[in-house]
């Protein structure tokens, strides 16, 4: 049921009157929602919810540590503050049509479904779980494993609250999302995102991390992961793409699946060495 995810956690920056993915939740999940806000920040914020304070300045990857830390062993979701939740068209999967169109914003309902899967999967071992972004064309698959998870991230901390502290999440300022995808996959855990429940994310717009995250930081910082002993084998940079009030922007590729298999010849060479 929905009360074994019990924490919404929005990490949210300069966006005091702007508070998008809180503003469509449904009244019942708003209730679970903790704000994630800068200590300068907290007074501008009049929402009747609870509040986690971090320091100033302190950039998002060490704000989702922050988050790691409250959050504790329970089941929480971690999503960004301009998030909307679609569901798709059925017919997408060779079921029958159930909406006009080929998606619509979620329902109450919807929202329902989603937190109820989210649980089941978490039941069958997965930890860490999120969205198909809503911008990509529909899947043929309803779910996709060893995947990019971004903007929405689900976890199961009883599970990952053992291990979260060998982690150094402030090791990089921005690339944070496939840094957590690495850790989780890298250790054995099967990451799953729905596309039935797309999640429409602004990419590169204003407020929020876009304060400090330009061309060059979004290049030094994923080129850490590229170049560090323990990751570079699961990263490489693709090409650059112009983005038009950014120039040009390194795309960097991740390889979800060879990061996974690689923590079976882990163990399978700890077992062999112990």
């Amino acid at each position: 049921s929905w009360k074994i995810m019990d924490r919404i956690y929005i990490p949210t920056f300069r966006r005091v009157d702007e508070q998008k993915t809180f503003e469509r939740l449904p009244d019942k999940y708003k209730e679970k929602v903790i704000m994630v806000v800068q200590k300068d920040e907290r007074p501008q914020y009049k929402y009747d919810v609870e509040y986690l304070e971090v320091g100033n300045l302190i950039g998002i990857a060490a704000t989702r540590n922050e988050i790691y830390n409250h959050a504790g062993d329970s089941r929480f979701m971690m999503v960004d503050d301009d998030i909307v939740f679609h569901r798709r068209n059925k017919k997408y999967y060779g079921e029958e049509p159930n909406m006009e169109g080929s998606k619509r914003d979620c329902t109450e309902q919807d929202m329902d479904e989603l937190f109820e899967m989210f649980n089941t999967w978490m039941e069958d071992g997965i930890i860490h779980m999120g969205c198909r972004p809503s911008w990509l064309p529909p899947a043929p698959v309803k779910t996709q494993d060893f995947c990019e998870i971004a903007g929405v991230h689900v976890i199961n901390g009883k599970v990952f609250s053992k291990w979260k502290d060998e982690v150094d999440w402030n090791f990089v300022k921005v690339a944070e999302d496939s840094m957590l995808n690495l850790e989780c996959l890298m250790r054995g855990y099967v990451n799953r995102r729905t596309d039935e429940f797309p999640a429409e994310m602004g990419m590169w717009q204003g407020g929020g991390c876009s304060e400090f995250r330009d061309a060059k930081v979004h290049h030094d910082e994923n080129m850490k992961l590229a170049t560090h002993p323990r990751y570079k084998d699961f990263v490489y940079m693709k090409k650059d793409v112009e983005v038009k009030h950014l120039g040009m922007i390194s795309h960097f590729k991740f390889k979800y699946k060879e990061a996974y298999d690689s923590s079976k010849y882990q163990n399978g060479l700890n077992k062999f060495i112990n």
